[in-house]
């Protein structure tokens, strides 16, 4: 895959508290991932893929139109779902909330950067 894309998802793991940080398709397939060994990546990507359906579902019943991002926050950390593009999500899983506004402010630095390295793909 893509060295580039790689080096900016791994922007996202120099966080201590970042387990999973993934370029994933619509259908959940995995498209990139830098994550800890113990993840089944796959299943992961593949359920994700899933809740970002749920909520535009959501979107459009409610009339608020497409998700731009979803923050699902749990107990023992978090999970963040960015639709990229129509061909693409970014996923990060974190094992604490602590750093969910500096892990918001690296997808929005870095967004440009994903698609272009995308395109290249």
């Amino acid at each position: 895959m893509s060295s580039h894309l790689q080096n900016l998802l791994n922007s996202f793991r120099t966080l201590s508290s970042v387990e999973l940080a993934a370029v994933v398709a619509p259908d959940g397939l995995l498209i990139e991932s830098l994550a800890e060994a113990e993840h089944d990546v796959d299943a992961i990507c593949a359920v994700a893929s899933n809740s970002l359906v749920l909520a535009e579902a959501l979107g459009r019943e409610i009339a608020k139109g497409e998700p731009r991002q979803m923050v699902l926050e749990y107990g023992e950390g978090l999970v963040i779902i960015e639709p990229m593009s129509s061909d693409a999500l970014l996923l990060i899983l974190a094992n604490s909330r602590d750093d969910l506004g500096y892990l918001r402010f690296l997808v929005a630095k870095h967004r440009v950067a994903i698609l272009e390295a995308l395109s290249a793909i």
